[in-house]
């Protein structure tokens, strides 16, 4: 069959395969697919690796307003996705983006011309269409949303509680992991392009909704999860108790907030960690962490657990808090614990189970509640649709995709929507909401229209991306980074970057089959070092898998109806070439190997622009 690199397969009796279309060999750059905006890492590492730093840069920066914070703090979705992994380890993306923005500059002149290179639809300079939406919040998904909706000509206010913009950001993210102005000079990037936010105004209590709603044509909110959550332990209501966000909020703009020596942290999240790691900076002696899940089971992402352990945290797993301790006075002495074996019952539901006379007492003077998020209801006091608004396990009932709530004109993302999570996800929905927005004011349908080219290339392909090791930026002694409030992580030096950029596998290339030339040897299958490749008769494909393309392909080559033909017709019809994609490292031995040339790299490029 000609071009049977367009069949693949998972290796079994009878093989269920496709022949892809342009979005399927856009989805085998794993990482760009892992990315919630779609950035595409692949495309500015290899850049990177040329020494064209400015091209890397503005492919890193096209989709995402918040770019250069996304190489300080992000979670990396891209790099969990990777397909690198699948040989060694995840390309170390994260970082390499942290050295292009750097390399471009982090100042608010840098992010201002970072404003052309956006792939948003639109212009710098649109024409103003007359329509006029509010924001509340200034966190990543209001000031996304502002970011879009300005490029098409509307007016946008963003009302914000706090004095100063970037929500979660500037409040939530302590200093070691982001540095507060590139946080304000992502958002004064914004604000030169129209937005204009009114600090210091609380919305439910400043304003109404209701008010709101009168003066715009739409409402979205990005408001967060502002509150942390209670546990119901005698003594844990107390004023003395720390809330995590609420320390956070004030101990990330550098506010002084009085502990004590001995720190006891009740959580086993990102947010817990924040809250142990800064108060190892803020004079605490000892900080022990006590969770209910196991090592495995903590939700703080691995890099977290890891940098707290260096730091000298102590985490204590698999116990309950039952009581604060306190002494005739009423200050803080422990926290009284129960053992656990189990958290999750056989069906999964969450059901710790104690294990009895396992009861004892943590020594501390200072305990801190990290354990959730929750939403600030404030904002619908005195609005008089609020009873129309759906609100579910404690955040906004929200529109997958859209961001529409159940009223009409009242849009939402980030966490207050869909629940605590990536910020880069809060990115998406902005994006998201402010194509509703646009769709239903003026009735617009954008897609993306995208055109690929594909050209053959040189099968020879310097192996040594396959033998660089997997290195991450430098960090600074953990001795020295509890005194300080300096980055954590260094960043690369540009030898560095460019040997980590190397390791990325190119997976915009693959392997094309010409059934015309292929002589059968089977030298391609022999020589692949990863056995992703199969020759197999015709009959173990299964042909009536989906709408049929496949048995169409197959019939229209052979110049039969195979519906008509007996299984033993079929099975001495010919044969096909499967490729198994989750395996294939694009190293290009199958079209070296190859006597007859039935095998070339072939190398996608693509385009894409806005329609409608």
């Amino acid at each position: 069959m000609p071009h049977s690199d367009s069949i693949i397969a998972i290796y079994q009796d009878v093989y269920d395969v496709v022949i892809p279309d342009l979005d399927y060999y856009l989805r085998q750059i794993d990482c760009r697919d892992g990315c919630p905006v779609n950035t595409d890492p692949r495309g500015y590492m290899l850049a990177l690796h040329a020494g064209n730093f400015l091209e890397g840069y503005k492919i890193a920066r096209g989709p995402n307003p918040f770019a250069s914070i996304c190489g300080m703090i992000c979670g990396a979705p891209c790099e969990m996705t990777c397909r690198r992994d699948r040989v060694d380890k995840a390309l170390t993306i994260r970082a390499q983006k942290r050295y292009l923005s750097e390399w471009f500059g982090m100042d608010k002149q840098a992010h201002i011309r970072s404003l052309e290179m956006s792939y948003a639809r639109g212009s710098t300079r649109p024409e103003p269409n007359g329509l006029k939406i509010a924001c509340i919040g200034a966190g990543v998904a209001s000031m996304t949303a502002a970011h879009d909706l300005l490029r098409i000509g509307y007016s946008v206010d963003i009302y914000e509680m706090m004095d100063k913009p970037g929500g979660m950001l500037t409040y939530g993210v302590p200093t070691y992991r982001l540095k507060k102005d590139i946080t304000f000079n992502e958002c004064a990037a914004i604000e030169h392009l129209g937005a204009h936010i009114h600090y210091n105004v609380k919305v439910g209590k400043d304003i109404t909704l209701t008010e709101l709603q009168q003066r715009y044509d739409a409402v979205f909110l990005g408001i967060g999860l502002w509150k942390s959550r209670d546990l119901q332990i005698p003594g844990a209501d107390a004023s003395d108790i720390i809330r995590g966000i609420e320390y956070l909020r004030v101990r990330c703009v550098d506010k002084e907030w009085k502990i004590g020596q001995e720190m006891v942290v009740i959580g086993g999240g990102n947010v817990a960690f924040d809250v142990a790691r800064s108060s190892l900076r803020n004079g605490a002696k000892k900080v022990i962490m006590v969770c209910l899940e196991t090592r495995d089971e903590q939700t703080a992402d691995e890099f977290e657990i890891e940098d707290g352990l260096e730091e000298g945290i102590v985490i204590i797993n698999r116990v309950a808090p039952i009581a604060v301790e306190r002494n005739s006075q009423g200050k803080i002495t422990g926290l009284r614990v129960q053992q656990i074996y189990s958290l999750f019952d056989y069906t999964g539901r969450f059901s710790p189970q104690m294990i009895p006379n396992a009861e004892y007492v943590i020594p501390c003077d200072t305990i801190a509640l990290a354990i959730g998020q929750s939403m600030d209801a404030e904002i619908f006091t005195g609005w008089d649709k609020k009873d129309e608004l759906i609100v579910e396990k404690g955040v906004i009932k929200t529109e997958k995709n859209t961001g529409r709530t159940s009223v009409k004109g009242i849009y939402a993302g980030g966490d207050a929507a869909f629940g605590a999570a990536l910020f880069i996800t809060a990115i998406k929905q902005g994006q998201e909401a402010a194509r509703a927005i646009d769709a239903d004011l003026r009735g617009t349908k954008p897609y993306q229209e995208f055109v690929g080219e594909f050209t053959e290339i040189s099968p020879i392909r310097d192996k040594e991306y396959l033998h660089t090791k997997w290195a991450l930026p430098t960090m600074q002694p953990p001795r020295e980074r509890i005194k300080n409030h300096h980055l954590v992580e260094n960043n690369y030096s540009e030898e560095a970057a460019k040997a980590q950029s190397n390791r990325c596998l190119q997976c915009h290339i693959s392997p094309v089959f010409d059934g015309n030339l292929c002589i059968k040897c089977n030298g391609c299958v022999d020589v692949c070092p990863c056995n992703c490749l199969k020759l197999v008769p015709v009959s173990k494909m299964n042909l009536d898998l989906g709408t049929g393309d496949l048995r169409r392909a197959v019939d229209n080559f052979y110049g039969v109806d195979s519906r008509l033909l007996s299984q033993e017709e079929i099975d001495e019809m010919g044969s096909a070439m499967l490729k198994n994609e989750d395996l294939c490292i694009r190293c290009g031995l199958c079209a070296e190997k190859c006597p007859t040339q039935a095998v070339t790299m072939d190398v996608m490029n693509y385009s894409f622009r806005w329609v409608g």
